[in-house]
């Protein structure tokens, strides 16, 4: 189990200056560090190394599109998502073609984009409420569990369960000490559900063609 031990580090790419001014005290009003560039050249040039990258579509020297299939040829994994006015499913399919992994449509709220910025730092398991096991992110405020980025469909007690086991992380609990142990944080699940939510829980975890992570043998553990 990982948890982050630095800020969430943001790379804003528009040319309006005073745009960028007020999304960037924006997302760091929330704690994340932001550097905010308007050109493509000052893009490609940025070092800050990104976890996120909220980039416009259309800039003075060139188009969003090559900025990110630059970052990609470069060997970067930032989260990009494009932050633009341009709303045609053709510039949609171009953004997502060149490597983005999302897209915001101008005009929004601050408050919009911060969420929308939120939810990708819990999924990329830099929330200060984050608990990571390889590729299997749990955020504990949210109740939301991915694996590879994949949403995990669990209930809240399905997720309470994951959580423990992810705590437990190498160790061999079993169901009963489980059920106590979550007991312990105020939740209480019914001992005849237990067996069959720790299936569905493997179920959704391992999933298709996924190396097993969670497994049953002499035990519940999280391998």
């Amino acid at each position: 189990m990982a948890l982050p031990s630095r800020p969430v580090r943001i790379l804003l790419v528009d040319e309006e200056e005073t745009l960028t001014h007020v999304v960037r005290l924006a997302l760091e009003l929330e704690g994340w560090e932001v550097t905010a560039v308007h050109s493509a050249a000052e893009a490609l040039a940025d070092r800050s190394r990104p976890d996120i990258v909220l980039l416009d579509m259309m800039l003075p020297d060139g188009l969003g599109t090559d900025v990110v299939a630059g970052m990609r040829a470069a060997g970067s994994r930032a989260n990009v998502v494009f932050v633009t006015g341009r709303a045609e499913h053709e510039q949609r399919a171009a953004g997502y073609a060149a490597g983005a992994d999302g897209y915001l449509t101008k005009p929004f709220s601050l408050e919009e984009l911060v969420d929308h910025v939120a939810v990708i730092v819990r999924r990329l398991g830099l929330s200060p409420s984050s608990r990571v096991a390889g590729d299997l992110i749990l955020d504990t405020e949210a109740g939301m569990a991915w694996r590879a980025g994949e949403l995990l469909p669990l209930t809240s007690l399905e997720f309470e369960l994951l959580r423990e086991l992810v705590e437990r992380r190498g160790a061999k609990p079993t169901t009963s000490e489980l059920v106590r142990a979550v007991a312990g944080r105020g939740i209480r699940i019914p001992a005849a559900f237990v067996t069959r939510m720790l299936a569905r829980i493997r179920t959704a975890v391992n999933g298709v063609g996924r190396p097993m992570l969670v497994g049953d043998d002499a035990g519940w553990q999280l391998g």
